[in-house]
């Protein structure tokens, strides 16, 4: 990764997986809390692709399982994100047609049923155009889904009387600072969320604030506490945060991926407006060739970060995993 001098994060190349299917078009990936599990939403196809990670750190060729099918209920799957539970993960699902669907993944065989274990979905949802989907650390008691078409977040609580069911309703929304959600993600103290503002080309950062006068557990500024309106971004797309707080981000329509990195000033935390380095994903004459008929395509779209293990995923290059380490 090209890099000023004082960024400290460094990029080495680990794996490259292609998808065997054209029709997988890869949107949004996802790497387990055990980094034992990856999954990809590949939504022109409606599957879900799960691969298994070996002791050599390589994940497997092929995937163990393949969500598809009128018993998956996946329509147009667009993002993914797991959550530990007791003897395996949650994978939530979000679908651009409206709803998210949360499965379970038995820890050792990395499989899980063809039907989703709970799902939500209807009107009361205010899931609309749902790009984006993430739970929200350090419990995982919520889900947060964007809605590209309506400008929001949604917040989903976890029901007291199931560990896999969650209420059909947002606990509250996020309606500030916000352009065609695409993208969101959390710092892993559950602190930040970033969102890929599609419509202006920049990223909006939230800080968690105390407990509300509602007794939510959980509850955000309401308005963006940062902005990053870096020129370089295309259609800003999907989003990462490293153990450090330096925030990766993808651009559907530019040919890489940047990272910026946190400063604090004063009490306050702000991102760098310009990235202190940015990852090239494949060849530039590749990459012209597909962003002159469409400009918000060519580029990397989904990234996650586990631990050491970063992955990108795009239509044109499948998956790429890089190590955090140099």
């Amino acid at each position: 990764m090209q890099a000023d001098d004082g960024m400290d994060v460094r990029l080495k190349p680990l794996q490259a997986l292609a998808l065997s299917n054209p029709q997988q078009r890869a949107e949004g990936i996802a790497i387990s809390s055990s980094g034992r599990m990856m999954a990809i939403a590949t939504a022109d196809a409606d599957t879900v692709l799960l691969y298994r990670r070996q002791l050599n750190g390589q994940f497997d060729a092929e995937p163990c399982d393949v969500l598809s099918g009128p018993e998956s209920h996946l329509s147009y799957p667009h993002d993914v994100s797991f959550a530990p539970t007791a003897g395996g993960e949650l994978l939530a699902v979000a679908q651009r047609r409206g709803s998210i669907t949360i499965y379970e993944i038995d820890g050792d065989t990395g499989g899980c049923g063809p039907e989703p274990a709970f799902e939500i979905s209807g009107a009361g949802s205010r899931l609309s155009f749902s790009d984006g989907v993430a739970f929200v650390p350090p419990l995982n008691d919520h889900l947060a889904a964007c809605n590209l078409t309506l400008g929001t977040i949604s917040f989903y609580r976890k029901r007291s009387d199931s560990p896999l069911a969650f209420e059909q309703h947002p606990r509250f929304e996020l309606l500030q600072g916000l352009a065609e959600p695409d993208g969101l993600a959390f710092s892993a103290s559950g602190e930040w969320l970033a969102v890929a503002n599609h419509g202006d080309h920049s990223v909006s950062i939230f800080q968690r604030r105390s407990r509300g006068a509602s007794g939510d557990r959980i509850r955000f500024s309401a308005a963006p506490v940062a902005v990053i309106a870096d020129t370089g971004f295309r259609h800003p797309h999907s989003l990462a945060f490293d153990a450090a707080d330096h925030l990766f981000v993808t651009s559907a329509g530019a040919n890489f991926f940047s990272v910026f990195a946190p400063t604090k000033l004063g009490d306050r935390m702000q991102w760098t407006p310009l990235p202190g380095g940015q990852q090239v994903v494949g060849s530039e004459s590749e990459f012209r060739a597909i962003n002159a008929a469409n400009a918000m395509e060519g580029g990397p779209k989904g990234i996650a970060i586990q631990g050491d293990t970063l992955a990108v995923c795009s239509p044109q290059h499948g998956v790429l995993l890089y190590s955090l380490s140099a």
